[in-house]
């Protein structure tokens, strides 16, 4: 039965009632003031992962990460953006640099894309490794050029995880890249038994006139079977260069959309940062990408903004313009 007139004019007047009222009135009113302490607000931004290369990018030339970037990926995780590196460096040289990014995700996408990990339980989450057969040809090919083949396995951080063939270990000592990561590499026959998992990555670290003489045949044998990259690698000198074979469906790319799939995440909330060749395919397909300043001209023709290089914050810079442009 509803309430008559007189019921309704006696509610009115109730201390009480009108008390409760007010407070009704304010909370339905203010929606922010709802919000917890530790409630933060959701960017208006479409985006909702960043996508990093390291070298030549999260990395400046002294290979620090800049206060200023970790400050800035610390207001992406306030927004509710995840950061994930994406690089072509191994899951044990990955893991320093991530220690240096207090606020990214703990999921890597490493190996060119070959792998994907998890570093706090240093659990493997995706792998795309090679064929045995295109790995035996790989190593063949490379030992016919004079080429020191490195076999990359997915390993725990324990063990080794570089694989050298025994005949080649004299002319390995030559190298810098060897005199590096010595103790991460064993030899083993010249291509390891079968019934051992393929390697993810086959590669060589030389000199770039060597490099570059061998590459054009190793990429003539392999055509159809194998994904070929040459990127310089400073770090170990300035006339080094790698050249990597990954299995065809191996690529940074590739490996994000495993986890956007797993994470309900659309390409084009994405947002890449690179600055070489194995950067590409996701700068073509991310929803916005960024090429450094200091990027090799292929990868500024891609990306749909250039930024500054990686000794001027290029990275924080790219990300401030597309999330922290009102703030003050």
């Amino acid at each position: 039965m509803s309430a008559g007139p007189g019921s309704r004019a006696a509610l009115l007047q109730n201390p009480l009632f009108l008390v409760i009222l007010a407070f009704l009135a304010r909370y339905f009113s203010v929606p922010e003031r709802r919000r917890s302490a530790n409630q933060m607000p959701v960017s208006n931004s479409p985006y909702r992962l960043v996508a990093l290369d390291i070298d030549g990018t999260v990395l400046d030339s002294r290979q620090q990460v800049s206060d200023r970037l970790k400050a800035t990926l610390a207001t992406l995780v306030e927004r509710s953006v995840r950061t994930v590196l994406c690089t072509g460096r191994r899951w044990r040289t990955t893991l320093p640099v991530l220690e240096q990014l207090d606020h990214a995700h703990p999921v890597v996408v490493c190996s060119g894309g070959a792998l994907i990990k998890r570093a706090d339980d240093d659990s493997t989450l995706y792998k795309m490794p090679l064929k045995h057969e295109t790995a035996r040809r790989t190593v063949q090919l490379y030992r016919e050029r004079g080429l020191v083949p490195f076999l990359l396995y997915d390993r725990p951080l324990d063990m080794r995880e570089l694989k050298l063939p025994a005949m080649e270990r004299a002319r390995a000592e030559r190298l810098p890249y060897v005199q590096v990561h010595r103790e991460w590499v064993e030899t083993c026959p010249a291509y390891p038994a079968g019934d051992e998992d393929a390697p993810l990555v086959i590669y060589t670290v030389d000199s770039l006139d060597r490099v570059r003489k061998a590459e054009p045949h190793i990429r003539e044998s392999l055509a159809g079977r194998a994904s070929i990259k040459a990127m310089m690698q400073e770090r170990y000198g300035k006339d080094q260069i790698a050249l990597e074979v990954h299995d065809p469906g191996a690529s940074k790319w590739h490996a994000l959309c495993w986890l956007l799939e797993r994470w309900k995440l659309a390409p084009g909330q994405v947002i890449a940062v690179g600055d070489d060749v194995n950067d590409i395919p996701m700068l073509e397909a991310a929803g916005m990408s960024f090429a450094m300043g200091n990027a090799l001209p292929e990868v500024k023709e891609v990306a749909q903004a250039i930024t500054a290089d990686n000794d001027e914050d290029g990275v924080a810079a790219a990300l401030r313009s597309v999330f922290l442009r009102d703030d003050t």
